[in-house]
């Protein structure tokens, strides 16, 4: 393999997209990913008319290129980090917010009978220390106790119901989390969207931005259009054209592997329950079986994401042998990158700045996010009932020192790799 291949990857947006860009819109909306079609979507259904531009195709950032991992999506800083922060109370409205998100996510799918392999099988995460899995328990205990979270800790002796591993020291198991094959759901969306009326038009970037008045005109490769309201959904794919954003989030690079395919008793073995899986660690993998069952996906910050294909695989491959060492001589058929965009706060974002409205950040836990925020996100523009989130209150501040943010990424990522490897020792007995 000399290049990069995207296991969810297929050309299927030819009759989606349109050619034409309307000279006037209501409502711009730059980024066709989960974002952009959840809000342009819910405006068009509101009556709107929305143009959806994309410099790509259709969900060709993260939104075609993710786990496809989906769950009520907790804060990174976890109970304990949030409420030394903003305390309970804020802490709780945070908490419930994923769930609500959840909540909404599988609703949506289901009224609109989209197509997305969704598959709620619940989540196994492993423990890599016993300093790991007391932490998790408290934190289980915590959201078991505050917002009812069905979540329950494994001890090691039980873990191989849940996982054919004896790396981990035990683990959660978070019931309410789950799969989806993530191009099925971009293109269920844009699907939805077209047939709400949104105009797709791809491979046009949007290179600038003018306000005059109360319109805001954009320039494309194919004219100008003038819409009143512009969304801004370029996410962890924000550049120069799109600067409100791209000032705010910190793009940090992750790859995937998938396998070849794996014969049925080994896939039962490696996924007793054909859970998704995740790990402790400040630099962790995530690991599931494909939608099909017949392939194991693999990915997170391993190696060096978007380096040489051939190092990614090795580094891969000793990450997926630490826990799976079965699969040693198992080959990897596809390789892939793509961006997560993270905030200096740790927290995802809807709000109007710069004379535009955002969402994103979510900081690697962006699909049930996304299609959510995409709803909060037309509401707030819609002026409805409904808009509102538990985020609105923190503000979406500019990355200090932003020319130097991924520079500075890159080298935490090194440093928590090599601080987790020294827990991991200590905890064996060999440091």
């Amino acid at each position: 393999m000399s290049s990069e291949q995207i296991y969810w990857q297929a050309d299927d947006t030819d009759e989606i997209a349109t050619a034409n860009a309307p000279d006037r819109a209501d409502v711009a909306v730059i980024g066709a990913g989960y974002t952009g079609l959840s809000t342009a979507l819910n405006l068009a259904r509101a009556g709107r008319h929305v143009v959806v531009f994309d410099a790509g195709g259709i969900g060709a950032g993260c939104s075609s290129r993710n786990g496809g991992m989906v769950g009520p999506s907790f804060h990174k800083l976890g109970s304990a980090g949030l409420i030394a922060r903003y305390g309970e109370d804020k802490t709780l409205a945070i908490m419930r917010e994923g769930v609500h998100a959840l909540d909404y996510f599988e609703e949506f799918v289901a009224q609109n009978a989209l197509d997305c392999d969704l598959q709620m099988r619940g989540r196994f995460r492993g423990a890599r220390t016993v300093a790991d899995y007391d932490a998790m328990a408290r934190e289980t205990d915590w959201l078991s106790r505050n917002i009812g979270l069905q979540v329950s800790m494994i001890e090691r002796a039980e873990q191989h119901s849940e996982i054919g591993s004896d790396f981990y020291v035990g683990g959660a198991v978070y019931q309410r989390d789950g799969g989806i094959h993530p191009r099925k759901l971009v293109i269920a969306l844009a699907q939805a969207a077209r047939a709400a009326g949104v105009q797709i038009v791809t491979n046009c970037p949007v290179s600038n931005m003018r306000r005059d008045g109360g319109a805001t005109t954009l320039q494309t490769p194919l004219g100008n259009v003038t819409a009143k309201e512009v969304v801004v959904a370029t996410n962890a794919y924000a550049d120069r054209r799109t600067p409100a954003m791209r000032n705010r989030i910190v793009p940090i690079r992750t790859a995937a592997v998938a396998t070849e395919e794996l014969s049925p008793q080994l896939m039962d073995s490696l996924t007793p329950k054909k859970r998704m899986f995740g790990e402790s660690g400040r630099i962790f993998m995530w690991f599931r079986p494909s939608p099909d069952g017949r392939r194991f996906i693999f990915g997170g910050r391993i190696g060096r994401p978007g380096g040489p294909i051939e190092a990614q695989q090795k580094a891969f491959g000793q990450s997926v042998r630490r826990v799976f060492p079965q699969l040693s001589d198992v080959n990897f058929s596809h390789v892939w990158s793509g961006n997560v965009a993270y905030t200096p706060d740790h927290s995802p974002h809807v709000c109007f700045e710069d004379g535009v409205w955002l969402a994103g950040g979510y900081c690697g836990s962006g699909v049930t996010r996304s299609v959510y925020f995409g709803m909060k996100l037309a509401r707030k523009i819609l002026q409805e009932p409904g808009g509102e989130t538990a985020f609105d209150d923190l503000p979406f501040q500019p990355v200090p020192f932003k020319p130097f943010s991924g520079r500075a990424a890159s080298l935490l990522t090194k440093w928590y790799a090599h601080l987790d490897a020294q827990d991991l020792r200590r905890d064996r007995g060999k440091g």
